[in-house]
């Protein structure tokens, strides 16, 4: 064989390796479409939780309620192992992987106004959201009557 097909065998090898090893060790992220009224944020210790806050419509007092989760989101848990050992004797532990459900660790349901706003939260998030400006030069049509 000539070094030439030697190193396009290693090259083809490696590349094979690093594919496999991206598609085991990066699970796919679930994704769920949030309303225009949700802000969806990395939470907690390295981003791993994920808090979720969502807000009704303004009342004409000025307040709107808010609703704040925080918790794991479901995600496909890979399968691991653990051995131990000793000079007698050796034990390993299988865990199968699988998917894992989604773990709420609070759900705050609250009133908010303006002036009342957490600091690390955002203001009013509309709902729906807000029509578009009419075209200018024109006032806003009225739907018909229909008696």
């Amino acid at each position: 064989m000539s070094t030439h097909l030697i190193i396009r065998a290693i090259i083809g090898i490696v590349t094979f390796g690093a594919v496999a090893f991206t598609g085991a060790y990066s699970p796919p992220v679930a994704r769920a479409d949030h309303p225009a009224n949700c802000d969806v944020r990395p939470w907690g210790f390295l981003g791993r939780q994920t808090r979720v806050i969502c807000d009704s419509p303004i009342r004409p007092d000025g307040y709107w309620t808010r609703q704040r989760i925080i918790g794991f989101p479901a995600h496909y848990q890979n399968a691991t192992s653990r051995c131990s050992n000793s000079k007698y004797y050796s034990n390993c532990t299988y865990y199968p992987g699988g998917w894992v459900d989604a773990e709420v660790s609070s759900h705050d349901t609250y009133e908010v106004r303006a002036d009342n706003v957490l600091p690390d939260e955002p203001g009013h998030m509309p709902d729906p959201a807000p029509l578009p400006p009419p075209p200018d030069g024109s006032a806003p049509q009225m739907p018909p009557d229909r008696d």
